[in-house]
């Protein structure tokens, strides 16, 4: 399954309070970040703000820096705003969004810790916390995390994408199905919750039902290539062996170097016997990743369809130097000796 969808907090109703003019608090609120900088700065270095209206200042500040990708000012800023009223759950919310896409999902964590404590009613900071949890692959924290979320608000299709991504990463695909199936009639035009239905339906081999959720995505998504992947494996499943190709030809039109995509195809193409397509996709998927043992044992396979037994036999070798046991390697290396010998 694909990583789950970053959250990006969205920020954030300001209230002002101190001497500062209604223009210079409106253009804080609200604008374009070089605006707002200006505009919020002026509030800042007043003498006459108090500390809560400053730290309302410099969380719109700190957030306009993160919009401009200018992070180490922006948390200069949501750190000051945090220690001037550390019982504003903005600052920390704001903070924690940062830290989030720094990747530093510890430091997030804490600070969604903050802003649960300050407001336990915080649906966003819930759902973003379980986001950070699960990236950690601490599912049961993250699964409680979004059980609480929709408690304050069932209808919240995010927290329900995203705890079926998690039910789908514990290998509950009942579980995510339905979570998916939820968000889906909340928000139909959600990509992702399409997508990881289908895959959670792969998983249950409803491959007809995977077809479907990845026709919805792409209709969303027309060139994605991991959906194109996923559909064209589906159709493989089935045996719907032009189908598939289509679709992989399709994600290979668009990413001539995953190697993914012609390993697919290559596998695809030999299952239908058209052996020298299969040697060419299965060379280039090789030639980009040298490290898929399973991509040597279909290339094997196809030499030892077009009668290069050498090839084929170095090719088992190479699968199983990679990965020691792999039972179709060994029998297809005993085959390919047979053949040299007679």
């Amino acid at each position: 399954m694909l990583p789950l969808k970053a959250l990006v907090p969205a920020f954030l109703a300001l209230h002002p309070h101190g001497p500062a003019s209604p223009l210079d608090w409106k253009a804080c609120r609200q604008g374009a970040p070089d605006r707002v900088i200006i505009a919020c700065t002026s509030i800042v270095d007043l003498s006459g703000v108090n500390d809560a209206a400053r730290a309302v200042a410099l969380i719109a500040r700190g957030s306009a820096y993160a919009a401009k990708k200018q992070p180490a000012r922006a948390l200069e800023d949501l750190r000051q705003a945090t220690l001037l009223d550390p019982r504003n759950p903005d600052g920390f919310y704001a903070l924690a969004g940062l830290y989030g896409r720094q990747g530093d999902l510890e430091q997030a964590i804490l600070a969604y810790d903050s802003v649960i404590r300050l407001n336990p009613k915080h649906v966003l900071a819930l759902t973003s916390r379980g986001y950070a949890r699960a990236s950690r692959r601490e599912f049961d924290l993250a699964i409680a995390d979004y059980d609480r979320a929709l408690k304050f608000n069932p209808r919240h299709a995010e927290a329900l994408r995203l705890r079926g991504a998690v039910h789908g990463l514990m290998g509950d695909d009942a579980g995510a199905i339905a979570d998916f199936d939820q968000a889906i009639g909340l928000n139909g035009r959600d990509w992702s919750a399409f997508f990881n239905r289908a895959i959670a339906k792969d998983h249950r081999r409803d491959y007809s039902g995977a077809v479907a959720d990845y026709d919805a995505a792409l209709r969303l998504r027309p060139n994605n290539v991991a959906a194109l992947l996923g559909r064209g494996a589906a159709h493989h499943h089935m045996g719907a062996l032009d189908k598939a190709i289509a679709d992989y030809s399709l994600a290979v039109g668009l990413a001539p170097d995953n190697a993914q995509a012609l390993y697919n195809r290559g596998t695809a193409y030999a299952n239908a016997d058209d052996v020298e397509r299969a040697i060419a996709d299965l060379d280039r998927a090789i030639g980009l990743d040298g490290s898929n043992a399973l991509a040597f044992l279909n290339r094997a396979g196809a030499y030892r369809k077009r009668g290069d037994f050498e090839r084929a036999l170095a090719d088992y070798d190479r699968a199983l130097q990679l990965k020691p046991g792999l039972p179709q390697a060994i029998a297809g290396r005993k085959l390919a000796l047979e053949r040299l010998r007679n």
